[in-house]
């Protein structure tokens, strides 16, 4: 499967032997940029997604401890190679990250024990990658097995270890004893014209310890591979195959409850998608939760229900990032008012950047200026003044920008400040056409005095 950045087995077995694949989008207003790698919140609720944490390195895999307080990540640092992918702490909150490899190995897919003092995880510390486990503060980092060929896709449930070895899905005490073979897929081990060779990959073990979902390579029709997810009881050779699509999928998760698994679809034949997708452990209920979320270039990989499973955790990267051109608008909302009335500026920043500060400044008809923060909410925002000339005032907005989005000016919008008028004089209400008092009395007299000369 062609997961960018070393996000599973198939790009770990890609870098030893083929090299990664390129994909490249336009990136658009959404998921608005911090840096170029995150991990984020999708609230299934609302579709909100929030940042937890961002930076410039490479992630790869988090694994959510059973407290629910920290995750286990793999992060590339100080460099591009592969050697330089250590294993991290942070919380979920994004705070205290912590540091618990430094070496020249290749360290990374940890795996939490099931009380959370321990973390499994794959070193490439010999000749070929294998099973170690180190404690949680990363002391006593020790190895727990080694096949002798490559072993990857580590997930620690209970005393179950699930693994792949000789692209098959394998399992094995907490211990690192009585390892055996789980499937026996068409081709193991065969090459084809995709990156990996057929087989089996990336095995999650439910909840509960008794089922292990997996994806298998099914099709090299495509160079991505075209892969769908199977499910298989431990301690059984029977398998259920949950998707018939031969898209490029993979990575599963199971909800706390065991009732959803969530995954990702990398590609649909040649086309790239990286988006996330639900399906029920019968293979019902299939739906894609983020296309109309996530923009174009904004990738998302190794996600994971949250404690209540009411939101998902996954990293995303924005591929092929570049610092995007920002538009600010800002205008009165009337043209003109009277001397010591109010009036609001308003205007909107875009693509869509959380609560950042927009200065205002405001110009009097004297030339003076006054400079006002606001703080955007949903890309707006909003400022009141009263002014205090008469005259045509003036305002315009700025914003600096940030490490993705360039520094925006707003057009000079102007609105004018009447003086205030004098209160005009009632009319009077004597009798008569209005306007016309004068010829009024004369026309009652005219018609007076021919009244009387004909009576």
């Amino acid at each position: 499967m062609s997961f960018k950045n070393g996000v599973s087995s198939r790009l770990l077995l890609v870098t030893i032997f083929m090299g990664g694949i390129l994909f490249t989008a336009n990136v658009t207003a959404g998921v608005h940029y911090l840096d170029e790698w995150g991990i984020y919140e999708l609230d299934l609720e609302d579709g909100t997604v929030t940042p937890v944490f961002t930076g410039p390195d490479e992630l790869t895999t988090i694994r959510l401890d059973p407290t629910s307080e920290l995750f286990a990540v793999s992060m590339k640092t100080g460099g591009t190679g592969y050697e330089h992918t250590e294993l991290y702490t942070v919380g979920i909150d994004g705070a205290d990250l912590t540091r618990l490899t430094d070496n020249e190995y290749w360290d990374l897919y940890p795996s939490w024990s099931p009380d959370g003092e321990e973390i499994g995880f794959l070193s490439f510390r010999d000749q070929t990658l294998d099973i170690w486990v180190t404690d949680a503060d990363g002391e006593n980092q020790r190895l727990l097995y080694d096949s002798g060929g490559h072993d990857a896709d580590l997930h620690w449930v209970g005393d179950v270890i699930a693994f792949t070895r000789d692209s098959q899905i394998w399992v094995m005490n907490s211990d690192g004893t009585d390892a055996r073979r789980l499937t026996d897929p068409p081709r193991a081990g065969e090459w084809g014209e995709t990156v990996l060779p057929f087989g089996d990959y990336d095995p999650r073990v439910s909840p509960d310890g008794s089922q292990i979902v997996f994806e298998r390579l099914v099709d090299d029709s495509t160079i991505h591979g075209n892969y769908d997810l199977f499910l298989i009881n431990i301690g059984e050779s029977s398998e259920t195959r949950l998707t018939d699509s031969g898209w490029t999928q993979g990575l599963v998760s199971w909800s706390n409850d065991g009732q959803k698994l969530v995954y990702t679809v990398s590609a649909v034949g040649l086309e790239g998608r990286y988006d996330l997708f639900l399906i029920e452990p019968d293979g019902s209920g299939m739906e894609d939760v983020t296309s109309e979320i996530f923009p174009p270039g904004f990738m998302a990989n190794s996600a994971i229900f949250s404690m209540n499973d009411s939101s998902i955790y996954f990293i995303g990267n924005w591929w092929d990032w570049k610092i995007f051109d920002s538009v600010l608008t800002c205008s009165f909302t009337s043209p003109q008012i009277d001397l010591g009335d109010t009036v609001t500026i308003s205007g909107s920043l875009g693509p869509l950047v959380e609560s950042v500060f927009v200065q205002v400044t405001v110009t009097r008809p004297d030339g003076s200026d006054d400079i006002h923060d606001v703080v955007t909410d949903e890309g707006n925002y909003v400022l009141d003044i009263k002014p205090d000339q008469h005259g045509v005032w003036e305002a315009q907005a700025s914003w600096e920008g940030d490490s993705g989005h360039s520094e925006s000016t707003s057009e000079v919008t102007e609105i004018i400040v009447r003086e205030e008028t004098e209160p005009e004089e009632p009319e009077s209400e004597a009798d008569g056409i209005s306007g016309f008092y004068l010829e009024a009395i004369l026309l009652g007299l005219i018609v007076y005095y021919l009244k009387q000369a004909f009576s």
